[in-house]
């Protein structure tokens, strides 16, 4: 199987933590903070006369200040900033995801995957552009719906990759030739050998076939509850940057699909 997606979503969870790492990066926050060490190694060489002591006091308080602006009076357009930033990086991971299947796909063995794969972009860009209609990329319900939607992708497409692998891996077992070659086994030790090894190979297939049918079933019912959701939320109600009780509803049924469908990917 193929190894699940290295970039995860933005969460609300995790903005706190990226506002504080944007902030304390920040040019006014970062060259004040390193101006103040300066002051205290002088300091401590050559004594906290005037400048040294300039240099640290007035550059931990520009410090300060800065931290103070980027962390509260910048706080949307940070937010905005961390968003994009990770959507573009998630783009990037799923314009490679795509990529690659569209050259592994087999519109012969697995004629419904290139199909599902279309599905999935359009159905994600249909719920993105309802939801930027619907909220400010700053507000912590966007980040959450979009985080709950972009996992369901992502999990989606490395579902559609492990069948298609996987259909690769069964393109070279003739099943009929399998049984036909059963069917003609005798009783003899030989004979035996040949049978358990026939069926080991027959077994193998049907297992693999099962899984390929998994993954591709539940990628569909993600794709049910992905429309769905869209439905309700260009229905939704909006106020003070929350939605209505059904858009929330099944945008945890999204979420709950989104964990099904990750373990699929990871199994």
């Amino acid at each position: 199987m193929s190894e699940p997606s290295n970039n995860q979503p933005v969460t609300p969870e995790k903005m706190p933590g990226l506002l504080l790492q944007r902030s304390i990066g920040s040019p006014f926050v970062l060259y004040p903070t390193a101006t103040a060490g300066i002051g205290a190694v002088a300091g401590a060489l050559f004594g906290f006369t005037l400048i040294p002591g300039a240099l640290l006091i007035g550059g931990l308080a520009i410090a300060a200040g800065g931290f103070l602006t980027e962390f509260g009076f910048r706080r949307d357009t940070n937010v905005k900033a961390i968003i994009l930033a990770a959507t573009r990086k998630m783009e990037f991971e799923r314009a490679q995801i795509i990529a690659v299947l569209n050259n592994e796909i087999d519109d012969t063995s697995l004629p419904s995957a290139r199909s599902q794969l279309d599905d999935f972009k359009r159905k994600f860009e249909t719920f993105v552009d309802v939801l930027d209609d619907r909220f400010n990329p700053g507000e912590l319900t966007f980040i959450r719906y979009m985080s709950v939607a972009e996992q369901v992708y992502l999990s989606g497409l490395d579902n559609l990759r492990n069948a298609v692998i996987s259909s690769k891996a069964i393109q070279t077992t003739d099943v009929g030739v399998l049984q036909s070659r059963l069917e003609k086994l005798g009783s003899s030790s030989n004979d035996d050998i040949e049978r358990a090894a026939l069926s080991e190979r027959l077994r193998g297939y049907e297992e693999t076939k099962k899984s390929i049918t998994d993954l591709i079933v539940i990628n569909e019912k993600a794709l049910t509850v992905l429309d769905s959701v869209t439905q309700k939320l260009a229905r939704t109600q909006v106020s003070k940057g929350m939605a209505d009780s059904d858009t929330e509803s099944a945008m945890q049924e999204l979420g709950r699909m989104g964990e099904m469908l990750a373990r699929y990917a990871q199994s």
